[in-house]
């Protein structure tokens, strides 16, 4: 949902955008910067979907809470964002190897890297520092390896989306044999001939070999790695592909929705991180404010409660009450950056649990 509109009463006709944690503490955060005559001179923010560690126990180190065809193709998206005041392009398929590993030294146990999350320029102008902060990144978290194997699947060729010539027939190939075929160990088309196939067994070894040779994977633990996932996701077995399936990518994602799903007593992890490098001009002095949410799937009556579902369906639940309330007066489309709609907001998810830790160094 991008935006709800509420008249629970003839003069109230007001449009406000769904409101997100990670705005509403962003906006927060710049807003008693500038009040204090601070300039934002840096604005990162990581955010990430994943499992808790606990439940992290696929070569992957994922599972999806939402469809796997919009998480792989938002993976594939090109993105854009400034650092140290140069603005950096990366393309849709260079993403996953643009990866960068990150620690955050308070949570010393999480093994993270991020992607660059889309155009995050767009959010420089909404908060009001795109001409005031030499470096605006919004990123991706992922647990540290997801985007090198990622990328290797995308060079197999699993993430294409066009109709392929082997799944268009009534026959379809077992998915070893369609691997096969994309590991290019049979140029031959047609494969409804046993004899004329690819090689039916495809040893563990084979594979790597053939990752590292095609230059999908630059080293060999690289390819031990995709392999692992390969075989994991059941694309290597001798089993049909079903008649549904017309692309590479539609095999995958099957495949992915089967395997990397969470279990009804597994926990999933919102983990959220925003970091700001604030200047003084008139003090020449400048400091490091930083505000991480850590939210797990809860059981609540014997039933998992998703981190993801708390995080995204309380604070629209905050902005339909606010409405109803009629707590905010302005009139009109309005965003959660402003003050009337963040300040009550945030308060009423600090009660409810939610709330984002926050710390400030002097530098």
């Amino acid at each position: 949902m991008d935006w709800f509109r509420l008249k629970p009463n003839p003069n109230l006709d007001l449009t406000l955008r769904t409101i997100t944690s990670d705005h509403m503490m962003a906006m927060k955060m710049i807003d008693e910067a500038h009040a204090t005559g601070g300039k934002i001179s840096s604005f990162v923010s990581y955010c990430g979907g994943l499992p808790s560690p606990a439940a992290a126990n696929n070569p992957l180190a994922y599972k999806f809470s939402w469809n796997p065809a919009g998480a792989i193709k938002s993976g594939c998206n090109p993105a854009i964002f400034k650092r140290r005041g140069e603005t950096v392009s990366v393309k849709g398929d260079e993403l996953y190897d643009s990866a960068t590993t990150i620690r955050f030294p308070h949570l010393p146990a999480f093994a993270l890297e991020y992607i660059p999350n889309r155009d995050s320029l767009v959010y420089g102008r909404l908060y009001g520092i795109i001409d005031e902060a030499s470096t605006i990144l919004r990123g991706t978290l992922r647990y540290e390896g997801f985007s090198k194997i990622m990328s290797s699947l995308a060079k197999i060729g699993l993430f294409d989306t066009e109709t392929h010539p082997l799944l268009k027939e009534e026959l379809k190939p077992t998915f070893q044999e369609f691997l096969g075929y994309l590991l290019k160990f049979s140029m031959k088309e047609d494969l409804q001939k046993p004899a004329d196939s690819v090689v039916l067994a495809l040893e563990e070894s084979q594979m790597v070999e053939r990752l590292t040779m095609l230059g999908h994977c630059k080293e060999k633990t690289e390819a031990k790695k995709t392999v692992k996932t390969i075989k994991f996701l059941g694309l290597d077995e001798a089993s049909e592909i079903p008649k549904s399936c017309q692309s590479p990518f539609d095999v995958v994602c099957m495949q992915m929705e089967k395997r990397l799903t969470y279990t009804e007593t597994e926990q999933d992890m919102v983990l959220l991180h925003h970091e700001m490098e604030i200047q003084f001009p008139d003090s020449h002095s400048c400091k490091t404010h930083q505000a991480t949410l850590l939210e797990l799937g809860k059981m609540e009556k014997g039933k998992m409660s998703a981190a993801m579902a708390r995080t995204v369906g309380i604070p629209a639940a905050i902005g339909a009450l606010l409405l109803l309330e009629e707590k905010i007066k302005t009139r009109g489309v309005l965003r959660p950056v402003e003050p009337e709609v963040y300040i009550p907001a945030l308060d009423i998810l600090g009660e409810l649990g939610i709330k984002l830790i926050e710390k400030v160094e002097l530098s």
